[in-house]
C-alpha cells in the first residue's frame, strides 16, 4: 500500500478529514476503513490509505482548535515533512555450534583425548580460548524482544 500525496489535497479537505479523525479518535471506534470510507465520501477514489500520520500530526498541531470548533482555512497549521533516522535493535536467544580446530602433539589415544581434553588436570587439556574458530552453526533461534532506541 502507497499513501495519497498529501500536499494535493486541498486546506478544506485536510480539515474535513483531520475532523473526522478527531471526533471519531474518543469513541474508540476509528479505523483504516473508516478513514478510506470518508476518503472517498469526499469524492477522492484510491486503493491507498490517506498518510495516518499527516492526520495525526494535523490533529497535535490544531487540537486547540478541533476543541473548540474554530478550526479554519486561515488558521490551520500543516506538519512539515522531515527526514527522520530511527536506530532499531532486536534481541535474539540463539543456539550456535562453534568449530575449532587445534593441533597437537599427544600420547594418548581417541578415548583418553576426549576425557581429559577439557580436564586441566589431563595430560591432554587444551584451552578452547586459544583455538582458531573454523565454522558457526546456527541452529535454533527465539525473537525476545525489538524496539526504537533512538529517533533523531
Amino acid at each position: 500500500m502507497g499513501s495519497i500525496e498529501i500536499d494535493k489535497l486541498s486546506p478544506k479537505t485536510i480539515i474535513v478529514i483531520s475532523k473526522l479523525v478527531y471526533e471519531r479518535q474518543g469513541t474508540g471506534t476509528f479505523d483504516l476503513d473508516d478513514l478510506n470510507k470518508a476518503i472517498k465520501k469526499l469524492g477522492i477514489y484510491t486503493d491507498f490509505n490517506l498518510d495516518v500520520s499527516f492526520v495525526y500530526e494535523v490533529i497535535q498541531l490544531n487540537e486547540q482548535k478541533f476543541q473548540t470548533n474554530t478550526i479554519s482555512i486561515e488558521n490551520l497549521i500543516l506538519p512539515e515533512l522531515k527526514d527522520i533516522e530511527v536506530d532499531y535493535y532486536k534481541t535474539y536467544s540463539e543456539m550456535v555450534t562453534y568449530y575449532y580446530k587445534k593441533e597437537f602433539q599427544s600420547y594418548s589415544k581417541k578415548r583418553a583425548i576426549v576425557d581429559n581434553f577439557f580436564s586441566s588436570e589431563g595430560s591432554d587439556y587444551e584451552d578452547v580460548d586459544y583455538m582458531v574458530e573454523y565454522d558457526k552453526e546456527y541452529g535454533d533461534s527465539e525473537y525476545m524482544d525489538g524496539g526504537i532506541s533512538e529517533i533523531t
